[in-house]
């Protein structure tokens, strides 16, 4: 079993540390670990072209390693995003990695793919980044098991840095008591393959991905292929009839808004 973990900070600190506890709990037996660190690579700014979405991402004029992080996230049996707080937002290399990637929210290539996003802050900004880091996730069709945010001033004992906040042991506690559930559930979904039933949000978000099937042959496309023109989500799964009956009233009103746009793209 890979773990590939995506690492968006260009220092080897918080993030670093937190995701070297969750692969002390994980273990080694059968375990790898593939540590991508973006400051290594080279990855150009994506250029607002909108030919990965209009065509496809081979037409992308950026020539660069991109390729290399698609393939390693691709053949990932899990993935792990790690990320600071860099004013309010992911730090450059992660955006630019995010930016480039953008088709995967038109045409998902990590369908199910068990996922865990680590947020370090030196206090605040992990709400804004995590609900960031969500949105991303869900839009790559990723299996999220969960978010682990860490307050590194309150949780890392050694800290020499001046901060207003200081080590909390009950803060500590709390939050290694949630990396320990949210690896060990992030280890079962691995080993057992199991995928996990979609949420509201989840299926919100398959279906307002969908709309891009209207105006994007190379997304209709890729979509009829899957099968998910029709489904009530990227794969098979025990879905509640409260959650079909929420996914069927928003594929209804997207599909008549979508084809209301196709047909004023056509006639303009």
């Amino acid at each position: 079993m890979r773990i590939v973990i995506l690492m968006g900070s260009p220092r080897k600190q918080d993030s670093l540390n937190v995701c070297k506890e969750i692969e002390a709990s994980l273990g080694n037996k059968n375990m790898t670990y593939d540590y991508i660190f973006l400051k290594n690579f080279e990855i150009q700014d994506c250029r607002g072209c909108g030919l990965c979405f209009k065509k496809s991402e081979n037409f992308c004029p950026c020539k660069d390693d991109l390729a290399i992080i698609r393939k390693k996230l691709i053949e990932a049996d899990g993935i792990i995003f790690a990320t600071p707080v860099h004013a309010y937002q992911v730090p450059a290399p992660l955006k630019r990695i995010i930016d480039r990637m953008a088709f995967l929210f038109h045409r998902q290539e990590l369908v199910g793919k068990p996922t865990l996003i680590v947020v370090t802050s030196d206090g605040g900004g992990h709400k804004q980044v995590s609900k960031y880091m969500k949105m991303t996730a869900s839009g790559w069709a990723c299996d999220l098991i969960g978010i682990i945010n860490i307050i590194s001033p309150m949780y890392f004992k050694d800290r020499k840095d001046d901060f207003a906040l200081a080590y909390n042991e009950g803060y500590h506690n709390k939050t290694y008591l949630r990396i320990e559930k949210l690896t060990k559930e992030f280890k079962q979904t691995i080993e057992g393959q199991v995928r996990k039933t979609p949420s509201y949000y989840e299926i919100f978000m398959f279906n307002c991905l969908r709309t891009k099937t209207f105006t994007s042959k190379a997304d209709y496309d890729f979509w009829n292929k899957k099968d998910w023109l029709s489904s009530y989500y990227f794969y098979d799964s025990k879905i509640n009839p409260l959650k079909k009956l929420f996914g069927a009233i928003l594929r209804l009103i997207i599909d008549l808004l979508g084809r209301r746009l196709k047909n004023k793209i056509s006639q303009s």
